[in-house]
Formats: structure tokens, C-alpha cells, sequence
């Protein structure tokens, strides 16, 4: 988590200076090619996800998921006399996590399966400042809040013993099954930070995402995400 951090912020750190470079060679000669020749756009993306689930509690095992998100998105230029734009859309995440063990029960063979599902609806809001390599590549640092209802949690346990299983499925948002204290949120709010280079239409980046709010009872997320994309 550190090392994804120190990336993001050292990537975003050396667009700054580069953007910094190109105003300065703007500023110096009327012929040097200007940033603010970014265009607005709008397009589609799919990421990877890893997200991971930290509870705040001694003893307990981090819950990392790996999922992935299918977003569109849209830029709206705000000034012009720099490449500043906001980025809006919304994504559909989904996240799964998995675990099983083997243990011999009074001489048999059990076997213990545990999984959580989840399915979300993400709208980010990103300030995003693009920097023109040339006419076919640009840089586009990030930065923004986001807001995302948990749409579906699913957790399963499931017991096989001699060939024979039995299997139970909790509802995370349902006070039954959860209990008041480990029911889920059903909306958090968070803030994320990345970096995308676009060639020509298509595009890649990374990104590091923090939830603000707990999404249950001493339960912690945040995401790390890889992404592909393409602008219309």
C-alpha cells in the first residue's frame, strides 16, 4: 500500500514539473507548443481492482478482494488559459474474495469454504489537468472525491464433509443475517488519486482509491486499480 502511494504521488509529482517546464517554455517563446491544446473527452474504461479490506480490530485477517470496474467517463473543460478539467462518470465495480481450508473433524475430511461478492455503483468528480507530449500523446494527472452505493454483498460459507456439503449465504446489509454490529454501509464516500497517459484514443493509467467512512463496524477499504481505456 505504501509503494503504490510513494508511485502515485512521485508520477504525479514529475507531471507537475513537466507542466511546470511547458508553461515556462510557452512563457519564452511564442512559438512553443502550448498544453492547453488538450481537448475535452469522453469514453470508456475497464480496470482492474485490488481492493483491500482492513479491520481495525487485533487478530482479525485482511479480507483482499480482486474485482473490476467498467466506467464511462466525461471531461468538461473549465478554463482557457489552462488544460484544467473536470472528469465525471460512473462505474460498475464488482469484488470477490475467496478462501478455503482442510482439516480432518473426528476422523473426517472437512473442507470450510468462505467468499464475499460485492457489486457497486461508483460516480467520481476529478480535477484533472492534461499535459500535451505532442499531437498524439498526453499525461493527465488526477485528483477528486467519489461516491459509491454498495448495490450487493453476498457473504457464503460452505461445509463439506465426506463428499456432502452444506452451504449458508448472509445478506452484508441485512441486520438479520449481520447482526446490528457488522451490517454493511450501503454508500461511501471517498477520495482517489492517479495518473493517465493517453495514445492517441486509447489510454492507460493507475489510480489509488480511500474510502472516507467505514464500511461496516471497524472495517476499512481502499482500492488500487489499473486501467485500460478508449475516447470516442
Amino acid at each position: 500500500m505504501k509503494k503504490f502511494k510513494f508511485l502515485l504521488t512521485a508520477m504525479l509529482l514529475a507531471c507537475s514539473s513537466m507542466s511546470f517546464a511547458q508553461f515556462m517554455n510557452s512563457k519564452g517563446s511564442s512559438s512553443a507548443t502550448s498544453t492547453s491544446d488538450v481537448a475535452a473527452w469522453h469514453g470508456l474504461r475497464f480496470s482492474y481492482d485490488r481492493t483491500f479490506m482492513s479491520y481495525d480490530y487485533e487478530g482479525a485477517d485482511d479480507n483482499n478482494m480482486n474485482g473490476f470496474t467498467i466506467d464511462y467517463v466525461h471531461a468538461f473543460k473549465i478554463t482557457q488559459s489552462l488544460p484544467l478539467f473536470i472528469e465525471t462518470g460512473a462505474g460498475l465495480n464488482f469484488a470477490r474474495w475467496s478462501d478455503s481450508e482442510s482439516e480432518e473433524i473426528y476422523g473426517y475430511e472437512c473442507e470450510i469454504k468462505n467468499s464475499i461478492t460485492t457489486l457497486g455503483l461508483t460516480i467520481p468528480v476529478n480535477l484533472v489537468y492534461g499535459i500535451g507530449i505532442n499531437d498524439k500523446m498526453a499525461i493527465k494527472p488526477f485528483t477528486g472525491f467519489y461516491l459509491r452505493a454498495n448495490l450487493m454483498g453476498k457473504s457464503k460459507y460452505e461445509l463439506t464433509v465426506d463428499g456432502e456439503s452444506e452451504d449458508e449465504t448472509y445478506n452484508l446489509f441485512d441486520k438479520d443475517d449481520m447482526g446490528d454490529d457488522g451490517t454493511w454501509n450501503r454508500v461511501q464516500v471517498g477520495w482517489q488519486i492517479g495518473t493517465t497517459l493517453d495514445i492517441n484514443k486509447f489510454n492507460i493509467g493507475i489510480a489509488y482509491a480511500l474510502d472516507f467512512n467505514e464500511i461496516a463496524e471497524k472495517l476499512k477499504s481502499s482500492k488500487f486499480q489499473v486501467r485500460l481505456g478508449y475516447n470516442f
